[in-house]
Parts: C-alpha cells; sequence; structure tokens
C-alpha cells in the first residue's frame, strides 16, 4: 500500500507530465514568489492544527471545520473553480 505522500507525488507527477513547459514554469516561479514573500513560512505544517473555519463548499451552503471534525477526519480541498 503506498503512503499518502507517495499518491500524492504520483499525481504530481502524472498531472506534470500533461502540462506544457510554459505551465510548468509559470507554477514554479509563483511557488519561488510565494517562498520569497514569506507565505510558506505561515503555513501549516504536518501535523499542525488548523484554526475552525466557517466557509462555503461547493455548492454555496456554509460549513463549519468542527461540525465536520465531529463526524471524522478532516480534509480540506481548495480548488480553483471556473476558469
Amino acid at each position: 500500500m503506498q503512503t499518502l505522500q507517495e499518491q500524492l507525488n504520483a499525481i504530481k507527477a502524472k498531472a506534470a507530465a500533461m502540462m506544457t513547459p510554459e505551465v510548468l514554469a509559470a507554477i514554479e516561479k509563483g511557488h519561488g514568489e510565494l517562498e520569497h514573500a514569506g507565505v510558506l513560512e505561515n503555513a501549516l505544517k504536518v501535523g499542525d492544527t488548523a484554526p475552525d473555519f466557517r466557509l462555503p463548499n461547493g455548492e454555496g451552503s456554509m460549513v463549519e471545520s468542527e461540525a465536520l471534525r465531529q463526524k471524522g477526519p478532516l480534509v480540506v480541498l481548495f480548488y480553483r473553480g471556473k476558469w
């Protein structure tokens, strides 16, 4: 069985194989800009506890993290949405 990190690495490699060199360069540039701005220093790390939040789900309904955690482990996915 693959670890979560191995699965994420495989997904990343598969996605990168479908991107043009220009797109990959833009992603790398953006990552570098975030790192240079210090954003990564303030990001949650493995094992950190995320603060409670209230956000709209994909259907626009408000969802509270505390209520979701009461049901079990919580995974949060952010996506760009409509292009």
